[in-house]
């Protein structure tokens, strides 16, 4: 049986989350392969540039690296063959310029003006027109074709940079389920937090609480795309990388999950809002429905540590656990928990019984089942009522005591 989790206020989780010792090592040693990759791509870059193709000025080979590396949210292939077109447009609209109107202020706004133009006429891709736009300025500042190097040579080298930035991923790849974890963690920690706070300001008639607690979770729109990119990118890692081929399957497994996760932050603001209302009109909720935020927030708390640094054992002997506690929380999640008939009340039920659904689906269960697992508020419910008995509990408790045994 797992300990109940420790709560963490909402401003004392960002507070871990983005400025502690720890929360900067974290940081540092998340981006550990990245800059292994980055400084690995570049030195490789320059020299298959310069020795193998004897470019005296391979400047766009390590920079081409560079950026294709740290680009996010998967595609990068794609992103590499467009920067490579927009480095190969933007050295021959240099050149051009260049040869025509030469070097000074007010050239420069020319061929700034003249690559956008170009660049928007060729593609709505933004990498390629600002690809365009920074290859001219290049080459009609630092590097212009006075100095001896010449278009087709810069347009090789950003080929070559893209080309090895791409090879360097296959061949360091980062773990393509550790980061988008890191950020599954971050945002149910935030949602756990948020849900704690909103109790304990309904509880003690504190509006300023909850009022910094919403805010707070406004914030973590960041964390969620942060999250969906970072399972873009292991995604590719696994597909260019034959090192990370047998990990798809676990990949396709978290991706599943990314979609409920984001509901249910979702989830989380608006019982947030609708709490403050709540609060602001001086209304009041039951200890019940108070009861339903904090088994959430707990469950929430289990889930963010399960996904931070707990290895596929515990998660098949914590998961049935955690279900077993949100079908609780749902079982109780009925109308009759509202006791003063405020607007605000109900909708704070509403988004507690979407909450669940939304965890019961990150823990692996079909949206059907996971519905069918709330007690009934209408009816003529869509999907047979699977809401747990107090039969399962008994059944639960005798196994529970016979393990102990």
């Amino acid at each position: 049986m797992t300990d109940k989790p420790q709560r963490i206020s909402t401003r004392e989780r960002l507070r871990v989350v983005d400025q502690s010792v720890m929360a900067r090592v974290n940081r540092l040693r998340s981006r550990s392969v990245y800059i292994i990759q980055a400084t690995v791509g570049a030195g490789l870059a320059y020299w298959v540039a310069h020795v193998l193709f004897g470019h005296s000025q391979p400047f766009f080979a390590p920079i081409s690296a560079v950026i294709i590396l740290g680009l996010s949210g998967g595609d990068r292939m794609k992103k590499a063959l467009e920067m490579s077109i927009g480095g190969i447009i933007g050295v021959a609209v240099g050149d051009i310029l260049f040869e025509f109107v030469g070097q000074g202020p007010f050239q420069i706004t020319l061929i700034v003006l003249a690559g956008l133009i170009v660049g928007s006429f060729i593609t709505k891709s933004p990498l390629v027109a600002n690809q365009i736009v920074f290859g001219s300025i290049l080459i009609a500042t630092i590097f212009p074709p006075t100095e001896g190097m010449g278009g087709l040579d810069r347009a090789v080298d950003a080929m070559i940079g893209s080309a090895i930035g791409i090879v360097t991923i296959a061949l360091i790849p980062n773990s393509p389920l550790s980061q988008a974890r890191r950020e599954i963690c971050k945002v149910l920690g935030m949602a756990s937090s948020v849900l704690s706070d909103v109790s304990y300001g309904l509880r003690n008639d504190d509006p300023e609480l909850i009022e910094d607690a919403r805010d707070a979770v406004r914030g973590t729109q960041s964390n969620i795309n942060s999250m969906l990119d970072a399972a873009k990118s292991g995604r590719e890692a696994a597909e260019v990388s034959p090192i990370m081929w047998a990990s798809r399957r676990n990949i396709r497994s978290l991706e599943r999950i990314l979609e409920p996760v984001d509901n249910a932050v979702r989830g989380v603001r608006v019982l947030s809002r609708r709490a403050m209302v709540l609060s602001e009109d001086h209304d009041e909720v039951s200890k019940a429905q108070l009861e339903l935020i904090d088994s959430l927030s707990d469950i929430l708390q289990e889930l963010s540590e399960l996904y931070n640094h707990k290895n596929r054992a515990d998660v098949a002997h914590e998961i049935p656990e955690i279900v077993s506690k949100l079908r609780k929380v749902g079982a109780r999640a009925s109308m009759g928990v509202v006791e003063e008939q405020s607007l605000s009340a109900y909708a704070i039920l509403a988004q507690t019984r979407s909450i669940v659904v939304d965890l019961l689906m990150v823990c692996g269960m079909s949206r059907e089942s996971a519905v069918a697992s709330l007690v009934p508020t209408s009816a003529h419910p869509a999907f047979p009522s699977e809401v747990w008995s107090q039969q399962e509990e008994r059944e639960e408790r005798s196994e529970r005591e016979s393990g102990e045994g």
